[in-house]
């Protein structure tokens, strides 16, 4: 099999090859999901990483809001050995958010199952091992190959012409994942998906949404989207609908979720998926812990089971099973990489010397593809599980600058890592989050500084919703640790970027409240910013139970009228306090030493109530 060389040794920010055009700039093309045939607008041009890398502009089909490469060649998929196979099985395979599609089906009414384009065979491997499913793939690539070895699981190493070549009996569910985005005639794919199905089967895609194609997305999260020389079409909810129903399926679901669509489809007037339906990730975590018990564990399939583990038990708070999961992957990273984890301070000064490398393969001698992730997590466990904020400080420099480097290889061959790029700003933010305890100004500094600074290998600048969420919990904790001089510093952007509701308002509100009425001693306007709190409470759908409004809602209430009280605004104060000494029903409980200090400031300060 013959490999394809893609971009060079260079080390390339491929964002930055992404022009965007002028609303006067048009081609004539017809569009692959409503079939408009007009001028469409150009969006932006993207140079290729398939030699010999010409530059691709991308339109936008004004009819449906679909947009596509009109200029675009057939890939060479199998004849490429992809470089990017090691990544995907370390780093970058979402298992856990496959899974999470096949949630939406009942697994007790599907027999059997067939996945089109199922590159390595994880969902396949899982569904067979979760849910004991009859499964069968196929895929004419180099990774599907490999799979099928790896994994032992059913995988067709061809392309399907007619439904008849996935066999004689038709199947319960159909899935077509991160596939017809590649697909330059998508019309004669869904005709096979629809002719595979039983009368009341399902079918579920995803693809990229075209409504993440905007200058303010993410680096990152762009250049995934765009996947310059793969991706075809970038489909729009409204386009994707439109050419389902067009080929025969009669009942159509669409989430977008910003970069993603979800779809369900079936030929059947009664759709038997439900898109919204809640993933019990347990069955993906005993996934894990099976596949882990019978892989190599220096293997990058190996490595990326073990990594998957750390991180879902992590996020789950299961803090044992995580410290356990850590030891693992230590184990195996000091085997294969000679990577000590027990040093983080010697692995971070090691990634601050070295070189980077200028292949990917170059970089794979060095590090896995997950150790940026790794250390990331790491770090949350010693700051949250072991309370070592100096150590977690530490993981978390590591885990930042592991992550570029990482990013940084990728962007040789055009490609990049959604998730590494997030985790690499959110360590860089609690890296100055940790400040807090012992160092708030320098706390207030850094995260300051880390809007106004770039990245140190690809100069990206941080996201703003992930330097605004920062910038907010820090001040928080800066409140709540009575450091106001230092939150005082992050009024004004945490104040700019208030959220108009929900708990992230109640939360920041609250605290606003507390430095204006203790620091700036302005207790009108910290009235004003307890009200908010209060309010944001009472409008949570769930204010009876929700965490925030159990913390926050009387506090908030409570200091709204003492604020009001210091301002000499005793009428206010009692009406204030009115709804907590005759709280309505649905709320949560009053606490009894609130409601005793309540009645003492009424009492008083003769509040009318």
């Amino acid at each position: 099999m013959e490999k394809i060389e893609m971009g060079g040794a260079e080390i390339i920010n491929w964002t930055k090859t992404i022009t965007w055009e002028s609303d006067d700039c048009h081609l004539n093309a017809t569009c692959p999901a409503c079939e408009d045939a007009g001028a469409k607008r150009i969006r932006l041009k993207v140079r290729s990483p398939w030699p010999p890398h010409d530059e691709q502009p991308l339109v936008v089909c004004q009819s449906c809001g679909t947009a596509f490469h009109p200029t675009m060649g057939q890939p060479p998929y199998e004849a490429v050995l992809d470089p990017l196979v090691d990544v995907y099985l370390e780093q970058n395979a979402g298992i856990d958010v496959m899974a999470e599609l096949l949630a939406a089906v009942d697994p007790a009414g599907v027999r059997r199952y067939i996945e089109i384009g199922c590159g390595f065979g994880f969902l396949l491997d899982y569904a067979r091992t979760a849910f004991g499913w009859e499964a069968r793939g196929f895929d004419p690539g180099y990774s599907a190959r490999l799979g099928r070895e790896v994994l032992g699981v059913d995988i067709q190493h061809v392309y399907l012409h007619s439904a008849a070549d996935a066999g004689a009996e038709p199947f319960d569910l159909a899935l077509c994942a991160e596939v017809i985005e590649h697909v330059f005639e998508p019309e004669k794919l869904l005709v096979i998906l629809r002719d595979v199905l039983t009368t009341n089967g399902t079918l579920l895609l995803t693809t990229p949404s075209a409504s993440g194609i905007r200058p303010e997305t993410q680096p990152g999260t762009l250049l995934s989207l765009l996947c310059p020389g793969y991706h075809y079409v970038l489909y729009s909810p409204q386009g994707i609908e439109l050419l389902l129903r067009r080929v025969g399926f009669k009942s159509v679901s669409v989430i977008d979720r910003g970069h993603t669509l979800r779809i369900a489809a079936s030929v059947g007037e009664e759709l038997r998926a439900d898109l919204t339906r809640a993933f019990d990730r347990s069955s993906y975590h005993d996934y894990l812990r099976t596949r882990i018990k019978t892989t190599d564990p220096v293997s990058p399939l190996g490595v990326g089971y073990r990594y998957r583990l750390l991180k879902e038990m992590t996020n789950a708070g299961d803090f044992k099973a995580a410290h356990a999961a850590q030891s693992e992957v230590a184990e195996v990273f000091l085997r294969r990489w000679n990577i000590d984890l027990a040093d983080p301070a010697a692995l971070y000064a090691k990634l601050s010397e070295s070189v980077q490398p200028d292949s990917i393969d170059a970089y794979h001698a060095l590090y896995p593809f997950c150790l940026g992730n790794v250390l990331y997590f790491s770090g949350i466990l010693a700051w949250l599980a072991d309370g070592q904020r100096d150590i977690a400080y530490t993981w978390f420099q590591a885990a930042a600058l592991a992550g570029e480097r990482m990013r940084a290889a990728l962007h040789i061959i055009g490609a990049d890592d959604e998730e590494s790029e997030e985790l690499m700003w959110r360590a860089r933010g609690f890296v100055a989050h940790l400040l807090a305890w012992d160092r708030p100004a320098d706390a207030a500094e850094e995260v300051l500084r880390l809007g106004d600074h770039p990245s140190p290998l690809l100069g990206e600048r941080i996201p703003a919703y992930i330097l605004e969420d920062t910038q907010r919990k820090i001040f928080v904790d800066l409140v709540n640790l009575g450091h106001y001089a230092a939150a005082d510093r992050l009024v004004v952007p945490v104040e700019a970027a208030l959220p108009a509701e929900g708990a992230v308002l109640a939360s920041t509100a609250f605290a606003l409240g507390i430095l204006t009425l203790n620091h700036r001693k302005a207790p009108r306007a910290a009235a004003d910013f307890f009200g908010r709190s209060y309010e944001a409470c009472m409008a949570l759908p769930d204010r009876e139970t929700a965490p925030i409004a159990r913390s926050l809602l009387w506090p908030a209430l409570f200091h709204q009228g003492q604020a009001l009280v210091n301002a000499g605004l005793k009428q206010e104060a009692g009406e204030a306090l009115r709804a907590m000494l005759k709280p309505a029903a649905g709320l949560p409980p009053l606490p009894l030493e609130l409601r005793a200090r309540a009645e003492l400031l009424v009492r008083t300060q003769h509040l009318p109530v």
